[in-house]
């Protein structure tokens, strides 16, 4: 089976267009001439037209690329099933021999919300793995080089479905390259099959997709940075310290900054002397929503920055506490009453994961440890870990 790499070129011109043919008369003919008679909150306006610049860079690069490397096929050698491998081959002409990899297969969950005007689309990544290609391991191919490419479909992950529009599984392939000039890159959409037993298959969109660790656990990663520390009566204490995600926590703070300059920029206009038809109340609505947006960045950045987590696994009970500014909170249970470990993606920034560990119950509702590891490998080696000091 042959699949065609979605460029989205066509998709990225006609949003370009289309969003400077509305910005570009706004900005000529309503902001300029309000920001030439003075301060007002007419500047914020300017962003309109410089989003428009960046989406036509967008799709030149985009335009640029295709002419390059043309239309990638990835050639899918037996069909991919849950719990199988997922092998094939990736041909695209001109790219060199000399050339580094990146291939991301990745498990979403498209869900729709709304219509019209108001319908909004959310991709949630339910499982992602990468690998990188070394030009050694390049294959001789009729046009130049192929891309081998050969993933483990885990146990436990739901596979393709496209039953409900609104609530969708698709699998997604991306290979990527930096090279001199115009980088490569290619994107598949993989059908994947289910296994036998699949019992995160369908969970019928209400909570979020949890998968089964592997078999067999892998090495704790050599950049972990989760601490061990033996008990004195036997197990193991693992600790998430905090500032363990600090490219996330930065990024998300610095947005935080530029979100709530909003209010700031408001007031700012208002004490300028800015006027017009319903400015004396709008403004005010505006800087409450500026505001409490703003708030609820700056908790979830201080949650991300500053939560520390300690996993205490004994013979016979599990304990994780958590700490926040100053204030813990603490969950025990024996083991007995845990039935199985798994993994769940709990944040994600762009198509980056963060995964947690899901503590399923035999008795009550199951319980998430919020780990927030960017390195699957190593959630995967916690929760196996987690495993074997609850039965020694």
């Amino acid at each position: 089976m042959q699949i065609r790499a979605q460029s989205g070129l066509r998709w990225a011109w006609a949003f370009a267009i289309l969003w400077n043919l509305i910005a570009a008369p706004a900005t000529l003919f309503g902001a300029a001439p309000a920001i030439r008679r003075g301060p007002g909150p007419a500047w914020v306006a300017l962003v309109f037209p410089i989003a428009g610049v960046a989406l036509l860079l967008w799709a030149v690069q985009l335009t640029l690329r295709v002419r390059r490397f043309g239309t990638s096929l990835f050639d899918l050698g037996e069909g991919a099933v849950i719990g199988g491998p997922l092998r094939g081959t990736i041909t695209a002409k001109n790219l060199p021999g000399d050339t580094t990899v990146r291939l991301t297969l990745t498990c979403i969950n498209r869900v729709v919300t709304g219509s019209g005007k108001n319908r909004s689309v959310n991709e949630k990544i339910v499982w992602q793995d990468e690998q990188t290609v070394p030009p050694h391991a390049l294959l001789a191919g009729p046009q130049g080089p192929v891309v081998p490419v050969a993933f483990a479909l885990p146990n436990g992950a739901p596979p393709t479905r496209e039953a409900d529009p609104d609530d969708t599984i698709l699998w997604r392939l991306q290979a990527a390259a930096v090279l001199p000039g115009v980088d490569y890159g290619g994107q598949f959409e993989v059908p994947v099959a289910g296994g036998g037993t699949n019992p995160g298959a369908d969970n019928g969109g209400h909570e979020a997709f949890s998968v089964a660790l592997p078999a067999e656990a892998p090495p704790r990663p050599e950049a972990s940075r989760v601490l061990i520390e033996p008990m004195p009566e036997g197990g193991t204490c693992y600790v998430l310290p905090a500032w363990r995600n600090p490219g996330m926590a930065i990024g998300l703070g610095a947005f935080t900054l530029l979100f709530g300059s909003a209010p700031a920029a408001i007031v700012f206009f208002m004490r300028a002397g800015a006027k017009g038809p319903g400015y004396d109340s709008t403004p005010w609505s505006l800087i409450v929503v500026f505001l409490s947006f703003t708030m609820l960045l700056a908790a979830l950045t201080l949650y991300i920055a500053f939560l520390s987590t300690r996993v205490t696994a004994v013979p016979g009970r599990l304990s994780i506490t958590c700490r926040l500014l100053g204030l813990s909170w603490t969950r025990a249970l024996p083991s007995a009453d845990i039935r199985e470990l798994r993994l769940k993606v709990g944040m994600q920034s762009g198509t980056t994961p963060y995964y947690d560990l899901i503590v399923e119950r035999a008795s009550e509702r199951s319980i998430t440890v919020s780990a927030m590891l960017r390195d699957r490998r190593e959630a995967e080696w916690l929760a196996g870990a987690i495993k074997c000091s609850l039965s020694r």
